[in-house]
């Protein structure tokens, strides 16, 4: 049998070198379950934030008429219209459910997906959207899932599939948002002042910046609730509540959206 003999300095090596490996890989598995770990956690925060909105919709008597959660994403892969068309190709793949339309103009390329369940009764939207400033072209993703009502075995198939298809979508960190809007009886003693203040209580929440009108109230609120934040100059926020009252007798709209709302108000 042949063999190599090593010197006592060439063992000296083989064991740094293994070591070091050890200690590359341990990095990287670390790094794996770590990863997984994080997006474990948005997954769940996502999922407790909008059904939190909802438990505070229905203990404050507040009628669901519709919930949203939109994920946006920054694509910078895109350069040119045949990388455009390219991604565009790789989403009709992924998400060959959705109904395409693709619209190529001078100044903006955008490629829209919907698709509409009857059983669940819910929407999805994903637009790709490429416009050009000063002939650099920016991009991002923008998926979307609307519910109506709010049926908590329902609601929680719909939250598991915007889950599945936002890891589908990008690998890349998303922004995630979460909006609920309702309806609540006029009736209410002290007006749109009492409904936000038991709003704010419900959720735990301090004024970080507010708007009062006769018939309108935003308030941008911060909760310890929630980890997903945004920085303001009066200081950091991860809660918006809209309240906008039609006129005397008439329901008065309300809309709770976490970091911000993001429907029109």
């Amino acid at each position: 049998m042949y063999g190599i003999k090593v010197s006592g300095e060439g063992k000296k090596k083989y064991i740094h070198w293994g070591l070091y490996g050890f200690f590359i890989l341990l990095i990287c598995f670390t790094g794996l379950i770590l990863g997984n770990e994080r997006s474990r956690a948005q997954i769940n925060d996502i999922s407790t934030e909008i059904q939190a909105i909802a438990e505070v919709f229905h203990e404050k008597n507040i009628n669901i008429n519709e919930w949203k959660l939109y994920a946006r994403n920054n694509v910078y892969e895109i350069r040119d219209l045949v990388t455009f068309q390219k991604e565009v190709n790789e989403l009709k793949q992924n998400m060959g459910h959705l109904k395409w339309s693709v619209e190529v103009e001078e100044d903006q390329w955008r490629a829209v997906g919907t698709y509409y369940n009857d059983q669940y009764k819910h929407e999805e939207t994903l637009q790709l959207i490429t416009t050009h400033i000063n002939s650099n072209p920016t991009s991002y993703l923008l998926y979307e899932v609307t519910g109506y009502g709010w049926e908590k075995t329902s609601a929680e198939k719909i939250i598991n599939l915007f889950h599945s298809n936002i890891s589908i979508i990008s690998l890349e960190k998303l922004e995630i948002f979460s909006c609920m809007t309702g309806e609540v009886s006029a009736k209410i003693e002290d007006g749109l002042q009492n409904t936000t203040n038991i709003l704010l209580d419900a959720f735990s929440a301090r004024v970080i910046e507010e708007l009062h009108e006769d018939n309108f109230v935003s308030i941008s609120a911060y909760t310890e609730l929630w980890n997903n934040v945004l920085p303001t100059h009066q200081g950091m926020m991860n809660l918006q509540i809209g309240l906008r009252k039609q006129g005397l007798g008439e329901k008065t709209t309300v809309i709770v959206g976490t970091p911000i709302i993001t429907v029109e108000y």
